[in-house]
């Protein structure tokens, strides 16, 4: 009887492992790519999905971050962005990304235009106008503290040259907002010049040969040629800017501080104030949120724009 038993016992235990090596073999690749996800997961959600739930969370708080617990006071952190400066703040933000976006993108397509030309030295050039993308922006903005000196900048030695009065940066809003946007211009043309020269090279010499033999010059070959065969990365560098736009913070942090009177002041900068100045964890988390809205919905557009095949990534 134990003999039989003994023998019933590895029969079932060997058709058990049967059944899971078959059952292995059949599951493999989907096993082997949960065993490489599943690492990858954990880290996603403790340092993504938790800090965001977190975060959202805390802005419906009022808490210092330091002693006590958070105080529930509903959307009053979200309700607060429609009074005092914080409209100006997102006006200031929605500026700089805009207007800097618009004008960036524009020169930096005009620059790639002329670094694709043969002339003598263009590696030098093209190393050149990516320089201050991959200088610090502390650095950069050490320089640019040194033009608008109200003293001895050299902007104003240039005002004081030509007849003019010299500008106290420090005081006149307009000035150091149009100041702001051109030091980002220069900081972050790099990029788009070296995807339009990228894009620029990708377009086949025949097609302005033959655009040319049937009497195409100039403006005509740059209209009808390259400007549609460049449409999509135009729009890639349109939406990637937009993004990257709204999170202008090193330039306003290190040149300006936010003023005269908020007037250069930016929705990060804004969100460091409250947090690590002001205290005010829950108005800084909901500015955070409001940030990270805007930037879904501009990140959502770009996946449309993809999907719908206008940009081939």
């Amino acid at each position: 009887m134990t003999t039989v038993s003994q023998r019933s016992t590895h029969s079932a235990t060997a058709r058990r492992a049967t059944a899971w090596q078959r059952w292995r073999y059949r599951h493999r690749h989907a096993f082997e790519a949960w065993i490489i996800l599943i690492p990858v997961l954990v880290y996603y959600t403790m340092f993504s999905i938790v800090p965001v739930m977190l975060n959202l969370s805390l802005s419906f708080t009022r808490w210092n971050g330091i002693s006590g617990l958070p105080q529930w006071v509903g959307t009053a952190n979200y309700l607060q962005y429609l009074r005092g400066d914080y409209p100006l703040i997102i006006f200031n933000t929605a500026l700089f990304a805009i207007a800097s976006l618009i004008i960036q993108t524009v020169v930096a397509f005009l620059i790639a235009v002329l670094l694709n030309q043969k002339v003598f030295g263009r590696g030098l050039y093209r190393a050149l106008w990516y320089v201050p993308t991959l200088t610090s922006a502390a650095i950069m903005a050490q320089v640019a503290v040194i033009f608008i000196s109200p003293f001895d900048g050299i902007l104003n030695g240039i005002a004081v040259t030509l007849g003019q009065k010299p500008i106290v940066w420090t005081v006149q809003g307009n000035w150091m907002r149009g100041f702001i946007i051109a030091f980002t211009i220069w900081r972050g043309i790099g990029s788009p010049v070296v995807l339009f020269l990228a894009a620029l090279q990708g377009i086949h010499p025949e097609l302005y040969e033959a655009a040319m033999v049937d009497g195409g010059r100039g403006w005509a070959l740059l209209r009808y040629i390259t400007l549609p065969l460049l449409r999509p990365m135009i729009l890639f560098v349109l939406v990637t800017g937009i993004i990257s736009g709204f999170q202008i913070f090193e330039a306003v942090l290190l040149i300006s501080k936010g003023g005269p009177k908020n007037m250069t002041n930016v929705m990060l900068l804004q969100i460091y104030n409250d947090a690590f100045v002001n205290t005010n964890l829950g108005i800084a988390t909901a500015g955070a949120m409001i940030m990270a809205l805007i930037l879904l919905w501009f990140s959502l557009t770009g996946i449309r724009l993809m999907r719908q095949g206008q940009i081939d990534v």
